[in-house]
């Protein structure tokens, strides 16, 4: 919703008032003010809410759906194969679906503590015809959410699970 509203204030502030106070006798500074109350919420919302995620979707095999402890066992040593579709919102706050494996998400600290999880995205770049968006490579997966989902206790251990093999690789 955040998103959607910065958008009509940006084209209320740019394509309206702007053009308005072009068209008075107003001075250049104010119009120029007018320009960046438009312009100045966008860019901040765009750049701060990109990386957040909004769901994690672990591809689960047969077995490991059969019962809690089954999917315990899976998820203390689930393999780096294992898929994860990522959902996160676009500029126009539409679910965009990241999907990935364990092996190619990395932790790390960036853009401000404002993400948390990265990956590689050069080969999925390449594959992608030029007209695509491209993929998308930060992440931010909070915690503390998992007390409001089903099995919510899946998402900390992988989490420490790509820690772990980050950790281990040379």
């Amino acid at each position: 919703m955040l998103k959607v509203t910065t958008i009509f204030v940006f084209v209320f502030f740019t394509f309206l008032v702007a053009p308005a106070y072009m068209m008075s006798a107003a001075p250049l500074s104010t119009t120029a003010g007018i320009l960046l109350c438009g312009i100045c919420p966008i860019l901040y919302v765009t750049y701060s809410a990109s990386p957040f995620v909004t769901a994690v979707h672990l591809h689960l095999p047969p077995f490991a759906r059969t019962s809690a402890e089954m999917l315990r066992r899976f998820v203390a040593n689930a393999p780096p194969a294992t898929k994860l579709d990522i959902v996160s919102q676009s500029f126009i706050g539409k679910p965009r679906v990241s999907t990935i494996t364990m092996g190619e998400l990395k932790p790390c600290k960036k853009r401000w503590g404002m993400v948390n999880f990265e990956r590689d995205t050069a080969t999925a770049n390449e594959e992608r015809k030029w007209y695509h968006w491209r993929a998308i490579g930060k992440f931010n997966i909070q915690e503390g959410n998992e007390g409001k989902t089903k099995n919510g206790w899946v998402w900390p251990e992988i989490a420490k699970t790509t820690q772990k093999r980050n950790e281990a690789k040379p």
